[in-house]
């Protein structure tokens, strides 16, 4: 094999691992909340954006990268209690909450959209994030950079940890048991509305943690926050409600579809090719691939 294609294979393989487990990531803060409360949170996507941008503006005002994503992700954690105890937690006992859930979360997508136009994009257009650590190391021919690796290990740890925690921690079984049945949970001693509220901080700090990833191995735009939306949910969807292993496996292959359509197609087309991706599967298993 020629090192040229060495270079694509490599190139493709990175580029598909990052952006596999950064979606799989921000899916899986997503299943966890819908998996739990049935709440189609449609505001993922900016509270992804929402975390990229706040740690370039920290970093822009001489804020190491370190610091600023452990401030934004103690910052994610203090606006998602907030947003629980103020709007979330009054639909938990109303009828079909998840249509009322998607209606309030689709009006606050509006509300922030409307205010990162007015802020930050009046600011710039590109934003990216500097660097956790600096060098590089060489695969073969290519050349992939450590805080590409670093990106990559941490969503992988958190993908890991989040699914040992759903699988064989207490609080993963006490989601297990509210989602098939709330008040027979209910009746066996769990504290739903805690459930509740633990999942949706969970859900909420992992999807803050998936742009904080994606701005420090890409650069990025306002219209990140559509597409990551879309996406989410899409995974979520393919992958089976609930299911952080369905969102690690689906992720995966959105990556990579999306990272070999825009090396050998174009860049526009790798945009949506995940979404052919996704009605591909689905034709195999509308139900979704795996259980919760």
């Amino acid at each position: 094999m020629s090192d040229a294609t060495l270079l694509v294979v490599a190139s493709t393989l990175s580029t598909g691992l990052i952006l596999g487990a950064i979606f799989a990531l921000v899916a899986a803060g997503v299943t966890i909340v819908y998996g739990c409360v049935w709440l189609p949170n449609a505001s993922n996507g900016q509270f992804f954006l929402l975390a990229a941008l706040a740690a370039w503006s920290l970093t822009g005002a001489g804020l190491g990268s370190a610091a600023a994503i452990i401030m934004v992700l103690l910052l994610g954690l203090v606006l998602s209690l907030g947003l629980e105890w103020l709007l979330v937690r009054r639909l938990y006992d109303v009828p079909n909450r998840n249509v009322a859930c998607f209606v309030l979360t689709l009006g606050l997508t509006q509300i922030m959209a409307g205010i990162f136009s007015m802020t930050w994009g009046r600011w710039s257009d590109q934003y990216t994030l500097p660097p956790l650590v600096s060098g590089i190391t060489m695969i073969g021919p290519f050349p992939m950079t450590n805080n590409r690796i670093l990106v990559l290990l941490i969503a992988l740890v958190v993908l890991a940890a989040s699914f040992a925690l759903l699988r064989y921690h207490r609080y993963g079984r006490a989601l297990r048991a509210v989602f098939q049945n709330r008040e027979a949970a209910a009746l066996r001693g769990v504290d739903v509305r805690a459930v509740y509220r633990m999942s949706f901080l969970l859900g909420s700090s992992i999807i803050f943690l998936g742009g904080l990833l994606f701005a420090l191995a890409y650069s990025f735009d306002l219209t990140v926050a559509w597409t990551m939306s879309v996406t989410a949910f899409a995974i979520m969807i393919v992958g089976g409600p609930g299911s952080v292993l369905g969102a690690l496996v689906v992720g995966m292959v959105f990556g990579f579809t999306q990272a070999i359509v825009s090396i050998f197609a174009s860049p526009t087309a790798a945009t949506f090719s995940y979404l052919l991706a996704m009605l591909a599967m689905l034709l195999f298993k509308p139900t979704g691939l795996f259980l919760r």
